[in-house]
């Protein structure tokens, strides 16, 4: 299988490493779902399962928590990249 690689700030690795994690995915998995969601603008449509990115939420959890978990899980990734934190 083809390699493809990428530079990125120590900052960007942790950033990617920490999303990859919350995603259930490994570093290449998720950069390579990113990109062909990306180049084919999937999230104008219907989504594809193979290339689907989401963040782990376990089942016993209400919406208003896992509301609260997917911001944090943001902005913990936001805060490592010395961006200003959201609010959904």
């Amino acid at each position: 299988m083809p390699t493809i690689s990428a530079n990125v700030t120590k900052r960007e690795l942790d950033a990617i490493r920490e999303y990859a994690n919350s995603c259930g995915e490994t570093v290449s998995n998720i950069i390579r779902k990113s990109v062909i969601r990306q180049a084919t603008f999937m999230d104008g449509g219907k989504e594809e399962q193979e290339y689907h990115l989401s963040i782990m939420i376990p089942e016993n959890i209400s919406g208003d928590d896992e509301t609260m978990m997917v911001q944090n899980t943001h902005n913990k990734i936001r805060r490592m990249l010395g961006l200003n934190e959201i609010t959904i």
